[in-house]
């Protein structure tokens, strides 16, 4: 009885793979079109990976081979996900039009690749120049700057934006017209196939969600996966930028919700020990109730200034003025972008590692200020910057705050004459004439963007060099003539002696010399207390601080209340714990003086450790869950 079922059985499979077999013959053209489209959009993506390569040559100079041939090996997981989505809605092109004649699917494929061939080429193609100027792979970030695209682009040179539009272009085109080339004739001659077809690419279509899902493991693919070497920019050139682009959209509500490393209440507890202060601050002024002036500088790297370490000849005037202040020599920018920066330094919160608070302003408003504090015991509040104050959402953030504000549009068009707008000198010299006719104490915050790129600065020439680095350095050092310039002028006024004066930046810079962007040297910074209203020169705080220690090191000289700021401490305590807490795009570290942690996020592994425990990396991630709890629920 058992050998007559085997027996059937074997005819019934001989049967069946017959009939598959003449199914593939009729079908043929068909299933090797699909998968020869599938291959075109996978040497696309590898090809895109190699302009990405070739584009960023000076960081794949120092690539070894190994991590070279490694990142475009790792790559083809994501570019294979990438091509299952594409694959997944073609396959579904081939269903419904199954019982046509090829016209009709080329009617529907032609325009699909050439709108996604364009799509994915201005994709590509921008990654390169923003890798080369942020140090992440594009995400869901430029959208923040899309409201305001004129100040978007200002950071980029004419000739550059050229540039990119004709590789743009030339990369479209080309590819283009290898499909035109070798698939236009394959489409139109299909002949039409029956319902046998449609209930195949039906089960093909579906069974794209293997690659999409890279396999059948639990956990479905991500960018992690694609993460194999100790290199940082080994592992972004693996990672497909188009598929990075979607993933960030798509997770664009839900990016901050995934920080939990340890129960809250843990959390909690490790971040209330942190900030234990109890002790003797040390008083700077001579007055309850001085002027403040803020002084937020543009990409003002520690790498720059002579005092920090850095290159002597860049701010000579920076130098010199340390000695008549306060100098805090360990000071660090709490993220790596302008307005995480600002809200660091006027509202003592931390930046975030996948997003932007600035972005929110039901967020925004809940926010602690500087300016209402102060506006509360009657100082005017003010806020200079010579470029559009829509830029990054910024407008939204310093109506909150109840500021002032003063931007290029109260300015002549004479005076706009910066790609960004109003070049700094001019802008130093508004905060003077205004200071000068000011009735009432005053808060007031000036941010300079002359050494924002594109470095075109109305000075001539002192650093010479056509290259990058000498182009910043020069732009630096136009910036920091303005600030000498104005200091020689406010040391002369009669409110001088009842002024005082915070020096910082925004953030700090890959220039010079391409710092990479998880580097805790990138993220130091200058801060600088200077006018006549304090009662030291020529001294240097040496505790380790970051930004947004600012408003309660400030508050404290001042004598207000200032338990609002919850993750800002006194830099002035003679307790005050000494660290710096920052974030990056998908990453976060911490320094002290004896230890030193960066954290990646996509890998979920410590791309600098030095001097760390178990208890220490516990600190670490409290930190940052307590900052995204804080951040979702306000």
């Amino acid at each position: 009885m058992f050998k007559v079922l085997f027996e059937n059985l074997k005819s019934i499979i001989k049967i069946l793979i017959f009939v598959f077999y003449l199914i593939f013959i009729l079908m043929k053209k068909r299933i090797s079109l699909f998968f020869e489209y599938s291959l075109f959009w996978m040497i696309f993506f590898i090809i895109g990976r190699l302009i990405f390569l070739a584009y960023n040559y000076p960081f794949t100079g120092k690539l070894t081979f190994s991590e070279f041939f490694l990142a475009n090996i790792y790559g083809l997981r994501l570019d294979l996900s990438l091509t299952g989505y594409i694959m997944g809605i073609v396959g579904l092109t081939f269903v419904f039009t199954s019982f046509s004649k090829g016209k009709i699917l080329y009617k529907i494929l032609s325009p699909f690749t050439y709108i996604f061939l364009f799509i994915f080429s201005f994709i590509i193609i921008s990654d390169c120049e923003l890798y080369r100027n942020w140090g992440f792979r594009m995400d869901s970030t430029p959208l923040l700057y899309l409201r305001t695209p004129s100040e978007a682009i200002a950071s980029v040179n004419a000739w550059m934006i050229v540039m990119l539009i004709l590789f743009m272009l030339i990369f479209f085109l080309a590819s283009a017209w290898v499909f035109h080339k070798f698939f236009k004739n394959k489409i139109i001659q299909l002949p039409a196939n029956n319902y046998i077809s449609a209930l195949i690419f039906l089960f093909i279509s579906s069974s794209m969600i293997l690659p999409i899902r890279g396999g059948v493991g639990i956990a479905p693919i991500n960018v992690g996966m694609v993460y194999f070497s100790k290199t940082n920019y080994a592992n972004n050139a693996a990672v497909n930028v188009v598929w990075n682009v979607g993933y960030s959209l798509a997770n664009l509500k839900s990016t901050n919700k995934s920080f939990n490393f340890m129960d809250d209440k843990k959390a909690d507890k490790t971040f209330a020990n942190l900030y234990s202060e109890n002790g003797e601050t040390k008083k700077l002024i001579n007055t309850d109730k001085p002027n403040v002036v803020i002084i937020i500088l543009e990409s003002f790297t520690s790498k720059i200034i002579g005092v920090l370490g850095g290159r002597p000849e860049v701010t000579p005037n920076f130098n010199k003025l340390s000695h008549e202040g306060i100098l805090f020599d360990n000071f660090y920018a709490s993220g790596d972008r302008s307005d995480k920066g600002i809200v660091a330094i006027l509202s003592g919160y931390p930046a975030q590692p996948t997003s932007s608070i600035i972005k929110s302003p039901q967020k925004t408003q809940n926010l602690p200020y500087l300016s209402r504090m102060l506006a509360k015991i009657d100082y005017s509040t003010s806020f200079y910057y010579g470029g559009d104050i829509n830029f990054a959402n910024m407008r939204s953030y310093f109506a909150n705050g109840g500021f002032n504000t003063v931007t290029k549009d109260d300015f002549k068009k004479s005076d706009c004459n910066s790609k960004w707008g109003v070049h700094d000198h001019i802008m130093f010299n508004k905060l003077l004439d205004d200071i000068d006719k000011e009735n009432q104490k005053f808060f007031k915050v000036l941010f300079t963007l002359s050494s924002h790129e594109p470095f075109d600065v109305p000075m001539k020439t002192i650093i010479n060099g056509d290259d990058e680095d000498n182009k910043f350095l020069n732009s630096a050092y136009y910036t920091d003539k303005c600030i000498g310039k104005f200091f020689d002028k406010a040391q002369k006024r009669d409110w001088w002696k009842n002024t005082i004066f915070i020096l910082v930046a925004d953030h700090g810079v890959r220039l010079p010399d391409n710092t990479p962007i998880n580097s805790i040297l990138k993220f130091k910074i200058p801060m600088l207390f200077l006018g006549g209203a304090l009662t030291k020169q020529d001294t240097v705080i040496h505790t380790y601080g970051s930004q947004i220690d600012i408003p309660k090191t400030l508050l404290t000289q001042l004598g207000i209340k200032n338990d609002k700021y919850r993750f800002s401490k006194n830099l002035l305590s003679k307790t005050s714990p000494s660290f710096a807490f920052f974030s990056y795009n998908n990453g976060f570290g911490f320094v002290s003086d004896s230890l030193q942690l960066v954290h990646d996020n996509v890998t979920n592994k410590y791309t600098t450790d030095i001097g760390s425990t178990e208890k220490n990396k516990d600190t670490l991630k409290a930190c940052l869950q307590v900052l995204i709890n804080d951040f979702n629920n306000r």
